[in-house]
C-alpha cells in the first residue's frame, strides 16, 4: 500500500486549531470592531484637540491678519469717492491705518503704478515692480510676502483688496503691510502658546496658491518642515484635517490644517508623532495576541491529547498494511479512553487477521500441493499410456498400424508435456503462460532431438497471466502446432529448420499466438493446389481446431514463400474468472 503524503494542512492538530480559530472568529471580529470604534473615537478626539490647539496657538496672529483683511475690504469702498483727490485720499488711508497699529503702510495703488495715496505720505512709482504687477493682475483679495519692503525695509505680509467702480471697472487695489516681526511678537505674547511645549512644534499660514505667508519658526525653516507627499497647494480647500507625513529630513510628524478664510488663507501646524496616527495596527495587537494564544493552546491540546497517539496507532496500521505481520505492542496508556479502546480493537483485529491469513496460506498450500500432485499423476498416467502404445507398436504387423499408433503416441506425449508444465509452473489461481511455454518448448526440443532432422525454435513470448481454463487449451494448441511444425519442418542433419513461436499481447485485452515453420518444398508436406496443408485433414488439425473453438478465437493458416504460419487470435479472460471456473476442462475431442 502506498503511503499517503502527510501535508501540513491535513494534520489533525492543525485542523482542530483552524476550527477553533473559526469558532473564535466572531468574538475576535467583535473585539476588533470595538477596538476600531474606540480607536476612531480617540483619534477623532485627538484630531479635534489638535485642530483646536492649532487655532488657539495662532489666534492672535490670525486675528491680526483677518482684521487687516477686513480693513482692506472696507478701504476698497472708502477710497472710491476720493480717488483723484490726493489729500482726501491720504486722510482716508491714514484713518484706516490708525485702526491697525501694527501696520507699517496702508496705501492705494492705481493701475498706472504711481502710488501717492499712502498713510506715510510717500510717493513711489511702482509701475515696473514685479510685486505690483502680480497683485494688479490677480484682481482678487490677495496675500503676498515681501521680504524687503520699500518703505519699512523689513519682511512684511501684504494684504490687498481690488478696487472696482460702480460700473465694475478695475481701478487698482488697496494694500496693508504687516511686519513679520510684529506678528512674531503677538505670537510669543499669547498665553495659549503653552501648547507648544506639550506637542505643538511649529505652525505657519499659507494662501490659496500654497505660498507661505507667516511661520512661527521663520519662513526658511518652515520650508524644511513641510510634508513631502502632500503639498500646500493640495491642502487648499481643506475644511480641517489631521494626517501624518515625513519632513524633508526624513522625520515623521503629525500635521493639522484648518482654514482661516476658506479658499484664501489657511493655518497649518506640526506636532510630535502620535501613536494612533502612525501605528494604528498596534491597537489590534491585544486581539491578535489573544487569538494567537488560543491557536497555540488548541494545537498543543490536539497534539498532546490526540495527534501523537493517532500517529502511534497510524504507524502500527501502516506497518501492518505494508506486510509486517509482527504483533507489536502499541503504547496508548496516556491516551484518552476512546483512543485506547481503538488501539485494543486494532490489536484484536490484527491478531484475528494474522491467524486467518495463516490458515488461508496453509489451505492454499495444501490445495497447490494437491493440484500439483494431480498434474503429476496425470502426466505419469499419460506417459504410462505412451509406453503401452510403444509396446503395441512393436507388436504391430503392418507399417500403417505402427504409423497410426506412433501418431497417437505423439499426441499422448504432448498432453503429458502440458501437464508436466502445469506441474512445474508457479501459482495455481492463474498461470504464467511465459513460464509454462518455456518449460513445454524445452521438453519438446529434448524429445524431438536427433534423427534425420535438425531444428531451432525461436520464442518471443510476453509474460501474460491466464486462468487455467485458457492456459491449458492454449498450451495444448501450442504443443500440437509445434509438434506438427517439427514434423513438417524443412530441416536436415546438416541444416537446421527454423521454427518460430510468438505469443504477444494486443490491444483491447486480446492476444495472438503464432507458430511459423519452413516446409520441405519437395515433400508431401508442401501445400496442394488448394493452398491447404495435408496435415489439416489429420488428427492434429482437428485438435488444433477444437482448441481454437474452446478458446473462442479466430484461427488462421497462411502459406507464403515456403513458410507456413498458424495464427490464433483470442481474448484473454479476466483473472477474476478463475474464482468461478467450473473446475473441469471441456472435452477437446471434436
Amino acid at each position: 500500500m502506498q503511503a499517503t503524503r502527510r501535508l501540513f494542512w491535513s494534520r489533525l492538530s492543525v485542523r482542530l486549531a483552524v476550527m477553533l480559530a473559526l469558532a473564535l472568529l466572531p468574538i475576535g471580529l467583535f473585539a476588533v470592531w470595538q477596538t476600531r470604534k474606540l480607536t476612531l473615537e480617540v483619534a477623532a478626539s485627538q484630531e479635534a484637540a489638535m485642530l483646536g490647539a492649532t487655532l488657539r496657538s495662532a489666534d492672535e496672529e490670525t486675528s491680526v491678519i483677518l482684521r487687516a483683511r477686513g480693513l482692506m475690504a472696507g478701504l476698497a469702498q472708502a477710497v472710491l469717492p476720493v480717488i483723484g483727490d490726493t489729500p482726501a485720499c491720504v486722510a482716508t488711508v491714514r484713518q484706516f491705518a490708525k485702526a491697525e497699529p501694527l501696520a507699517t503702510l496702508v496705501a492705494y495703488f492705481p493701475n498706472d503704478g504711481v502710488m501717492s495715496c499712502t498713510s506715510t505720505g510717500t510717493t513711489l512709482d511702482m509701475s515696473m515692480n514685479p510685486l505690483f504687477m502680480e497683485i494688479r493682475a490677480a484682481k482678487v483679495p490677495y496675500f503676498i510676502v515681501n521680504k524687503r519692503a520699500l518703505v519699512s525695509k523689513t519682511s512684511v505680509l501684504g494684504i490687498s483688496h481690488p478696487v472696482f467702480d460702480a460700473a465694475g471697472h478695475y481701478l487698482g487695489y488697496v494694500s496693508i503691510s504687516l511686519p513679520q516681526t510684529s506678528l512674531t511678537d503677538q505670537r510669543e505674547n499669547a498665553e495659549v502658546f503653552a501648547d507648544y511645549k506639550e506637542g505643538l512644534l511649529s505652525f505657519w499660514t499659507f494662501d490659496r496658491d500654497g505660498g507661505l505667508l507667516t511661520a512661527s519658526v521663520g519662513l526658511d525653516i518652515a520650508e524644511q518642515q513641510l510634508p513631502t507627499t502632500r503639498t500646500l497647494k493640495n491642502l487648499v480647500g481643506s475644511v480641517g484635517e489631521v494626517f501624518s507625513d515625513q519632513t524633508k529630513d526624513g522625520e515623521w510628524h503629525s500635521y493639522a490644517v484648518v482654514p482661516i478664510a476658506a479658499g484664501e488663507l489657511y493655518l497649518m501646524s506640526r506636532w510630535r508623532p502620535t501613536g494612533n496616527q502612525l501605528t494604528g495596527l498596534g491597537d489590534y495587537m491585544p486581539v491578535a495576541l489573544m487569538w494567537l494564544a488560543a491557536l497555540i493552546v488548541a494545537v498543543a491540546a490536539a497534539e498532546l491529547l490526540v495527534a501523537r497517539h493517532v500517529r502511534i496507532l497510524n504507524g502500527g496500521i501502516a506497518a501492518f498494511a505494508g506486510g509486517d505481520r509482527r504483533l507489536r505492542d502499541i503504547d496508548l496508556k496516556h491516551a484518552p479512553v476512546e483512543l485506547r479502546e481503538l488501539g485494543d480493537a486494532y490489536l484484536s483485529m490484527t491478531e484475528a487477521i494474522t491467524h486467518g491469513e495463516a490458515r488461508m496460506e496453509d489451505t492454499l498450500h495444501q490445495k497447490e500441493v494437491l493440484l500439483r500432485e494431480v498434474h503429476h499423476r496425470v502426466k505419469n498416467n499419460l506417459q504410462l499410456i505412451a509406453s503401452i502404445m510403444n509396446i503395441q507398436m512393436r507388436k504391430a504387423a503392418s507399417a500403417e498400424t505402427r504409423s497410426l499408433l506412433k501418431g497417437l503416441q505423439d499426441q499422448v506425449i504432448s498432453l503429458a508435456t502440458v501437464h508436466h508444465g502445469l506441474y512445474q509452473t508457479s501459482g495455481m489461481a492463474d498461470v504464467q503462460v511465459g513460464e509454462l511455454f518455456t518449460d513445454i518448448v524445452r521438453q519438446i526440443t529434448t524429445m524431438s532431438a536427433g534423427g534425420e532432422k535438425r531444428f531451432v525454435i525461436t520464442t518471443d513470448v510476453d509474460d501474460i497471466r491466464m486462468i487455467p481454463d485458457q492456459a491449458v487449451p492454449l498450451s495444448l494448441m501450442m504443443t500440437e502446432a509445434l509438434t506438427n511444425a517439427i514434423k513438417h519442418s524443412d530441416g536436415t542433419e546438416a541444416v537446421s529448420g527454423p521454427i518460430g513461436l510468438r505469443l504477444k499481447r494486443m490491444g483491447d485485452g486480446e492476444a495472438v499466438l503464432e507458430v511459423q515453420n519452413t516446409y520441405a518444398q519437395n515433400t508431401a508436406s508442401a501445400p496442394d493446389a488448394g493452398g491447404l496443408d495435408p496435415v489439416n485433414t489429420g488428427l492434429g488439425s482437428q485438435l488444433i481446431a477444437a482448441f481454437g473453438r474452446q478458446l473462442g478465437g479466430k484461427l488462421e493458416q497462411i502459406h507464403h514463400d515456403g513458410r507456413h504460419v498458424l495464427r490464433m487470435t483470442f481474448e484473454v479472460s479476466a483473472l477474476a474468472a478463475a474464482e468461478y471456473r467450473a473446475g473441469e476442462y471441456h472435452d477437446v475431442v471434436p
